[in-house]
């Protein structure tokens, strides 16, 4: 009775995040949600530099710096991610985005955590703010994800790569062995 349950708990947390992910394809962004995400990323960026030894060498050379404060994702065999972002460096002002993924594969449960996507070179900067269409990982441009040892200290290795993801923060439980392609679509401030 209790796994009944926990099936129907997760696929009500799966049916309101994907509302979530829908409401914000239709929704306006406004200034207000714009500082408010303005003032997490900051925070976000901050702790991770903060937590991490050797940021500052991977942030140097970076053209475009992208944060997502916090990406919530959930699902039972199939879920779906979603979360705000902001381009705090690489442009005159800030872009602002959503970011959306629908999951699939060996997948259970609810998460949430923070990512930074650096890009740099100036044509992976141009490619990523260029127009108003979505961007997709994987398709779009590949991507290095760049691994910590133990002690907090990057990895080295990935680095130079056009584009570099740190994922951190992590909260929640969720058992995850799923394929996706994130995308991100820029919001209008209204």
């Amino acid at each position: 009775m209790s796994s009944r349950r926990m099936r129907a708990g997760l696929m009500s947390a799966v049916i309101a995040l994907g509302v979530a992910v829908a409401g914000r394809a239709m929704a306006d962004f406004t200034k207000k949600e714009a500082a408010e995400l303005d003032a997490e990323a900051k925070a976000a960026l901050t702790k991770f530099k903060t937590d991490t030894k050797g940021s500052e060498a991977a942030f140097a050379n970076a053209k475009g710096v992208l944060v997502c404060p916090k990406i919530t994702k959930g699902g039972f065999i199939v879920g779906v991610e979603s979360g705000d972002c902001v381009l705090t460096t690489g442009a005159a002002t800030p872009i602002y985005y959503g970011s959306s993924a629908v999951k699939g594969g060996l997948l259970v449960g609810v998460e949430s955590y923070s990512m930074i996507l650096l890009l740099n070179t100036d044509k992976a900067l141009a490619n990523f703010t260029s127009g108003n269409r979505e961007w997709e990982l994987g398709m779009d441009a590949s991507i290095a994800v760049a691994k910590m040892d133990a002690n907090g200290t990057l990895d080295t290795t990935n680095l130079k790569k056009d584009i570099v993801c740190f994922i951190f923060g992590g909260q929640g439980l969720m058992a995850d062995a799923s394929f996706s392609g994130s995308r991100f679509k820029k919001l209008d401030v209204e």
